[in-house]
């Protein structure tokens, strides 16, 4: 019999996992998958994703794990280019790109190595119940028969198409529907090119450095010209690169070493995420557009919550129902607007002159530049750095942090 049971083992299960097995509890941590292995992935980890591995002993290992960190930014909206960095978050001033199959390794170990029992290669095909309550999971491995696991909670971390969701009938709510469809890959030879992000009407291009010299390069279309893109997925993809001056030679002139790896279905919602025996976290239970690149930072954060509301429950300090409940609410309330952004961005809409006017002024002034990157990031609010408070042009306001995590400016 577990305390909890964490079906997903890759940012928001592993390291809810490590959490609660540091805070003394017995935990389990299933996956279908075995590790390392690769999941599809925007790959960015803002300042306050890197903050959260700093503070869990884990961001010196990434490094070590050839992961460089990111120093500087393009923002490219066409007529205006800024580059910069955001503010540093509890320390941390630099962003990372790591590929899953590093990432979700490294914090798959250090869940093992707190504690947590890994049971890699499970699939798990139902839930089980007691006068309504979850009470753990039923699966398998592969080639093995049916069992069982036991636990006070079940939590799915178990990504958008969770069984665990389905299992428990979380509802959904806040749905938008996919507004891009997206391919992306890897070129070697072309690592000089660094961090950048281009938006053009109808088009959205996404160029950094990550693991093994490699630097991935990312394409995003509007939802309804996917048929169309995967019919013939390279020519779409190199004319889009035609759209940044020079990207499309630069790519030519160095490998593409891996296939195209693309989707259209990418919805935007939040699932109910509290109920009797269990929880969900991750993209299993809030899903949004990947064009800001801020899944894993917020796959952390619900992990930091969830481990925290568990952990009272646990102990005896709350009630366990109340705990998770509590748990969803500051999860909606701290991801809000960064869903907001992700809608905006995401309509792949042009630039109007009034916020085409406000970049031209921020390029001049490297704190203003540097709080953009901020809003970006998800660890400003945008009604300290966008004029005229939220409209549908500029990013909406709020915080993406915790209040006891808010961002701290570097001062040089």
């Amino acid at each position: 019999m577990y305390d909890v049971i964490v079906v997903g083992a890759r940012c928001a299960g592993a390291p809810l996992a490590m959490l609660l097995a540091r805070a003394g509890h017995r935990v389990a941590l299933a996956d279908r998958a075995s590790f390392p292995s690769d999941t599809m992935s925007t790959h960015f980890l803002w300042q306050r994703g890197a903050a959260r591995l700093q503070a869990w002993g884990l961001l010196d290992r990434l490094r070590a794990r050839g992961c460089a960190p990111i120093r500087e930014i393009t923002f490219d909206v066409g007529p205006v280019q800024i580059s910069g960095i955001g503010p540093a978050v509890e320390g941390v001033a630099d962003t990372y790109c790591p590929r899953r199959t590093v990432l979700d390794a490294l914090l798959t170990e250090a869940a093992a190595e707190s504690g947590a029992e890994l049971i890699d290669g499970f699939v798990v095909r139902d839930m089980l119940w007691s006068e309504g309550r979850a009470v753990g999971v039923r699966g398998h491995r592969r080639e093995s028969a049916e069992s069982s696991l036991r636990a006070r909670v079940v939590v799915g971390a178990d990504g958008l198409h969770s069984t665990v969701a389905r299992k428990v009938a979380a509802r959904a709510y806040r749905e938008h529907p996919p507004l891009t469809a997206v391919y992306y890959s890897y070129w070697s030879g072309i690592r000089h090119l660094g961090a950048s992000f281009h938006a053009r009407p109808g088009q959205l291009i996404l160029v950094w450095p990550t693991n093994d010299d490699l630097t991935c390069i990312y394409v995003a279309w509007p939802r309804q010209e996917f048929s169309q893109v995967r019919k013939d997925t390279e020519n779409h993809f190199h004319a889009a690169l035609e759209l940044v001056p020079g990207l499309r030679d630069t790519a030519a002139s160095g490998r593409r070493e891996a296939r195209f790896t693309g989707t259209g279905d990418l919805p935007n919602l939040y699932r109910t995420s509290a109920g009797p025996g269990w929880a969900l976290a991750g993209d299993a239970g809030h899903h949004k557009d990947p064009s800001t690149g801020m899944g894993i930072s917020d796959a952390f954060q619900d992990a930091g919550l969830l481990a925290e509301a568990l952990h009272d429950g646990l102990a005896g300090r709350r009630p366990m129902d109340d705990a998770i409940s509590g748990y969803q609410h500051q999860r909606d309330s701290l991801t809000g607007s960064g869903f907001d952004l992700a809608l905006t961005t995401a309509r792949l809409a042009p630039v109007s002159p009034r916020l085409e006017a406000f970049y031209r002024t921020a390029a001049q002034q490297p704190e203003v530049s540097r709080r953009i990157f901020g809003v970006l990031g998800g660890s400003l609010p945008a009604a300290d750095v966008y004029p005229d408070k939220p409209r549908r042009d500029s990013p909406h306001t709020g915080s993406c942090l915790p209040r006891r995590a808010q961002v701290t400016v570097a001062s040089g």
